[in-house]
């Protein structure tokens, strides 16, 4: 019972901050215009795409069917991470 309530918090605290972040660089993005801050917000938004996923299969996916779950979120995590990076490159 205590996992669940920290794997319910996390995942929303993770989805939270990562829809704030979203809309807040792509609002400096509308400002600027600048490329890396368009990379940066679609890393954002992807995390908060993973944060839904994540809070999809934690209600409707019992915990011991997670494994397929996992290769796609963290393909996910390197397509975000690469694109942390790329941003970085532009600056």
């Amino acid at each position: 019972m205590q996992t669940s309530l920290i794997y319910n918090i996390s995942f929303a605290v993770l989805t939270i901050l990562a829809f704030a972040l979203s809309i807040i660089s792509l609002l400096a993005y509308s400002r600027s215009k600048k490329g890396k801050l368009l990379i940066v917000s679609i890393a954002f938004i992807l995390f908060f795409v993973k944060g839904l996923w994540l809070t999809y299969s934690l209600f409707n996916v019992p915990k011991e069917n997670w494994h397929p779950f996992l290769i796609p979120i963290a393909i996910l995590d390197c397509i975000i991470l690469v694109l942390l990076y790329i941003s970085i490159l532009k600056g």
